[in-house]
């Protein structure tokens, strides 16, 4: 999903501003227009809503990502990871690809002598990415 247009100014001003109302002025529109696409991103998860007098808008941790990366992979990939067995791996793995918005749908281990195997599914990670955050916990990465 790449982010363009009017969709990213919108997105790039909820980083300072958080009212439909100021957005609007500062890209000379009518409100109503820009609550429009405000809707479609909170649909897609990538703004938060409130109403009332203390509510607003606010970018979620993916709408935020998107905007730092300029697109997010929607893609799933199944990996096997082989790394030396120990107390919290798992959790510093699992830790790793949330930093980089990363999504696990399912983990599968196997212990094999000093070693263990996990094989992940994960949605919404860049693979070089993945590999570069992983260097230093694991022995080995294979995308399957």
């Amino acid at each position: 999903m790449k982010v363009s247009g009017l969709t990213k100014e919108i997105m790039e001003l909820l980083k300072t501003y958080s009212t439909t109302k100021e957005i609007a002025e500062k890209l000379n529109m009518h409100p109503k227009n820009i609550d429009r696409h405000i809707r479609t991103l909170r649909d897609l998860g990538l703004v938060e809503t409130k109403k009332g007098k203390k509510g607003g808008i606010k970018l979620t941790k993916d709408g935020r990502y998107l905007i730092e990366k300029g697109e997010i992979n929607l893609s799933i990939i199944k990996v096997q990871i082989i790394a030396k067995d120990r107390i919290g791996l798992l959790a510093e793995i699992t830790s790793k690809i949330s930093e980089i918005n990363g999504n696990i749908l399912s983990t599968t281990l196997e212990k094999d002598n000093e070693d263990v195997i996990i094989w992940l599914v994960i949605e919404n990670v860049d693979i070089d990415e993945l590999r570069e955050k992983l260097k230093d916990t694991v022995k080995k990465l294979i995308i399957l």
